[in-house]
């Protein structure tokens, strides 16, 4: 298996429980929640999350979030916000 350098090949590659479209929805609503903590939050490395079934790492940073480790598997995936 390839790594995934877009949210999409990321999708395609894993078996999700919802739409595709909802599981995006539901991650940026996840990232915007971590986005609201306190500053330093952001120099604390990457924070976990659970959304909608799926654990992944998230390295939040001023203008993006990197999705660095995704359903078990180590990745780079960038999220612009």
């Amino acid at each position: 298996m390839t790594k995934a350098t877009t949210i999409e090949e990321l999708l395609e590659q894993t078996e999700l429980t919802v739409p595709a479209e909802q599981f995006v929805t539901d991650l940026l609503k996840a990232i915007e929640r971590l986005r609201r903590r306190p500053l330093d939050v952001y120099y604390a490395g990457p924070r976990s999350l659970r959304v909608d079934g799926v654990t992944l790492m998230v390295d939040l940073q001023p203008k993006q979030a990197v999705i660095v480790h995704f359903n078990g598997q180590s990745t780079r995936v960038r999220v612009p916000l």
